[in-house]
């Protein structure tokens, strides 16, 4: 369908022909099948010392690599780049936490950088830290995608650092969990993946969100923090690999600590939102690891069609869960969820059940992949998140999507290129919402000045009270410019008094 994701512009954008055209454009690569995955064993890059050739936990990497061949991903993790300083001595880190637990979100209004400290949803019902398993002994059967097997089977990555061969590292995340392995690489592309970004990126908001306020502002200060000593480690790749890695190591060393302490914990328990860029840095890691070496297969579509893809991105999602309401107690369904990014991000960002349907193959066998990473990633993050199912199929027929019609709050519908009879047909599907349901779609379904008459008083469309809604430039991935939204709430009062008034009028 023409999408309904929340995918940001370098990171997640998928450009979209006029569906002013007929031409089907045809993707090099195959999507990735779900089966049952394989250990990768090799990184493509120079011969590896012994320690290298572990095994990989992503199992399923190696078994669509050959279906994918050279692919180029436009989904880089791409960051703003750092000035280069003269290294200074690092700060120094106490045993145990003596500051005062509570929400150690860090904002630095007046430094280079700035972690964004507005809630993206803010719900005092929902309970951010995840009660489950994020703070068990982590096992075995772990199955998480890996960064280091996002750059093992590609040969477009070269060292990050002036050596031979890739040094491996391990990123301690705020939960028990274990490790994520990377190695130094990155993508010769300008736009590719960089594992030192993602490191860097991953480490600011660790220490931002889930220490202490004192213990967050050391972690992050911007002369002696932990991303600012790692930049300075990495020098634009004519730095020391040993010394990045020490200074991962004292990180790492900082966060399992407290983890163990339960410090990490208590001050997520305080939390009931997260910020808008954090929320965004676990949903990019999801898609990076997934979809973004496969993403030249979502161009395989017929323009012309109802099953045109596009996405929603990251703001503008985030915008209409606003305007919604969207709670962790309420049902989320994406009719025409493509690869599932909206689902994902309605589940992360506001705890709610998130449901999707998509007919198209390529975004399905995608976002399979993503459904199956997100919780993993969440466990990672120790962040409990909504219930999260992805269907396969035609929305107008399935069942299982009539039921979550039901009982769903909020529906997106990214009807941008559906033609008349489908949008039709969707407001027939919408008789069976509960009033105060709210659909949001970029085509109304209702015309302007549509009003009640007697001759169309069954007309299922009187049913709606439409708002309409602006979105700014880079809210969708098909276009810069700005353009409008509409949210139908389903509230029959105006037709019910409608009918009173005729048939007072036909008794007189």
């Amino acid at each position: 369908m023409f999408g309904n994701i929340q995918t940001k512009s370098v990171l997640r954008k998928v450009s979209v022909a006029s569906t002013s055209s007929n031409k089907s454009t045809k993707s090099s690569s195959a999507p990735p099948a779900v089966e049952p995955r394989k250990k990768s064993t090799q990184l493509p890059l120079p011969a590896q010392p012994s320690k290298l050739s572990r095994p990989s936990t992503l199992q399923h990497r190696n078994a669509v690599a050959t279906k994918v061949g050279n692919s180029t991903s436009k989904q880089a993790l791409v960051r703003k780049a750092v000035k280069r300083k003269a290294v200074t001595p690092p700060p120094q880190w106490d045993d145990s936490s003596s500051d005062s637990e509570g929400d150690s979100e860090v904002s630095f209004d007046s430094t280079r950088k700035r972690i964004r400290s507005s809630a993206s949803s803010v719900d005092p019902s929902r309970t951010l830290v995840d009660r489950t398993n994020s703070w068990t002994a982590p096992t075995e059967d772990f199955p998480l995608a890996h960064a280091a097997d996002l750059v093992s089977s590609d040969p477009k990555f070269l060292p990050a650092f002036r050596e031979e061969v890739a040094t491996e590292v391990e990123l301690q995340y705020p939960s028990n969990s274990k490790r994520e392995r990377f190695y130094l690489a990155n993508s010769t592309e300008s736009d590719g993946y960089k594992s030192i970004e993602d490191i860097g990126e991953t480490v600011k908001f660790v220490c931002a969100n889930y220490l202490p306020p004192a213990e967050a502002a050391r972690a992050c200060d911007e002369e002696f923090g932990f991303e600012r000593r790692l930049n300075r480690a990495f020098k634009g790749s004519e730095g020391d690999p040993l010394e990045y890695k020490k200074i991962l190591d004292e990180y790492n060393t900082l966060i399992e600590t407290r983890v163990k302490d339960g410090t990490i914990e208590k001050v997520l328990a305080g939390k009931h939102g997260m910020s808008f860029d954090w929320m965004k840095r676990i949903l990019d890691q999801v898609y990076s690891r997934t979809v973004s070496p496969y993403v030249e297969s979502l161009k395989d579509y017929q323009n012309g069609t109802d099953f045109v893809y596009g996405e929603l991105l990251y703001t503008l999602c985030s915008k209409m869960f606003k305007e919604t309401g969207l709670r962790s107690d309420q049902v989320f369904v994406d009719l025409g969820s493509g690869v599932g990014n909206v689902v994902l991000q309605a589940a992360l960002e506001t705890g709610c059940e998130a449901w999707g349907c998509e007919i198209m193959k390529n975004p399905c066998e995608l976002g399979d992949l993503q459904a199956q990473e997100f919780p993993q990633r969440a466990r990672l993050w120790g962040i409990s998140v909504g219930k999260v199912r992805l269907l396969r199929g035609d929305f107008l027929d399935s069942k299982e999507v009539g039921e979550a019609l039901k009982r769903a709050d909020v529906i997106l519908v990214n009807n941008q290129a559906f033609g008349p009879n489908l949008n039709s047909k969707l407001v027939d599907r919408f008789l069976d919402l509960k009033d105060g349901a709210q659909v949001i779609s970029l085509k109304s379904f209702k015309p302007d000045g549509f009003e009640i008459q007697e001759r169309t008083v069954n007309d299922p469309r009187h049913l709606l009270k439409v708002k309409k809604l602006e979105y700014f430039s880079g809210s969708v991935s098909w276009t810069d410019a700005p353009g409008n939204y509409y949210i139908a709430t389903k509230d029959p009062t105006d037709l019910i008094a409608f009918q009173k008034k005729m048939m007072k009028g036909r008794r007189a």
